[in-house]
């Protein structure tokens, strides 16, 4: 018999870890669309791109009551693991043997900072988005844009997260009524941090430089810990019209880049 009215199932993870104000806000706006189950890393995994590290501990799957802001805490499922594993074990195995099927899209975030231009490669909200699409579900990688980020790092107790939430929900629409745009395999969105709407948004390309730029390192001690800075100001020149990085940073709109997992140039 023809199932009616099957409500579509989404999976939401991210790499800011299970406790992230960012995971909690994209489940409130994947809760209006659909039925929705939560897996993601047990503990903050920021810049973790696609990894698959080897722990002692992988696999672990900690059922945790989860408060996103909606009155009651839900059951979510906090993963030892990288993003990648995180988008792995919530559609092959979580997603089945909760709800008995896989995710009909997964969306990864909502990142605490943007992910534009080649920076991308690093980020673990855009590895989850393509792990999910390797094991054959559609994704959608949210962030949010943070003004400021290495100086109110760790802090960001302070974000409103209304804008990306709303977005959220937006392209979750999108993509199950309209289909992925651009026969992409996922949609990397990118919201400003000041309040915008949903349809205030440009279609983009990837920016080919970093969005977060690498500063020169002093001389120091080899034999002591070093973190190498990074800036995300940018000049007239330093980003091309109609890429992610200059509508988000110059125009102050919403920035959606359709990705492809084939990275091939020929």
């Amino acid at each position: 018999m023809k199932e009616i009215n099957k409500r579509p199932l989404i999976l939401v993870t991210n790499d800011d870890g299970i406790d992230s104000l960012g995971l909690a806000a994209a489940a409130r706006g994947a809760l209006r669309v659909g039925d929705v189950v939560i897996a993601a890393p047990n503990v903050q995994q920021t810049a973790m791109g696609r990894a698959y590290p080897h722990r002692e501990d992988l696999g672990i799957i900690d059922i945790v009551q989860l408060d996103i802001g909606i009155g009651h805490s839900v059951e979510a499922y906090a993963v030892h693991g990288s993003p990648g594993y995180a988008a792995a074990y919530g559609v092959a195995e979580i997603c089945p043997k909760i709800k008995g099927r896989k995710p009909d899209i997964t969306v990864s975030g909502i990142n605490t900072g943007a992910n534009c231009g080649s920076s991308i490669t690093s980020s673990g909200t855009i590895g989850a988005a393509l792990e999910s699409v390797d094991m054959g579900v559609q994704a959608l990688a949210m962030s949010l844009e943070i003004l400021d980020y290495d100086s109110r790092m760790p802090d960001f107790s302070d974000l409103d997260f209304t804008s990306a939430e709303k977005a959220t929900e937006y392209w979750i629409r999108y993509i199950l009524e309209k289909g992925m745009p651009r026969d992409a395999d996922f949609l990397n969105v990118n919201v400003p941090e000041e309040v915008v709407e949903p349809e205030d948004h440009v279609f983009t390309f990837l920016e080919t430089h970093p969005y977060y730029k690498a500063q020169p390192i002093p001389e120091r001690d080899w034999s002591k810990p070093y973190r190498i800075g990074f800036d995300s100001e940018f000049g007239d020149k330093d980003a091309q019209v109609g890429s992610d990085i200059h509508a988000l940073h110059f125009l102050r709109k919403t920035s959606v880049t359709p990705i492809t997992i084939d990275m091939t140039k020929w």
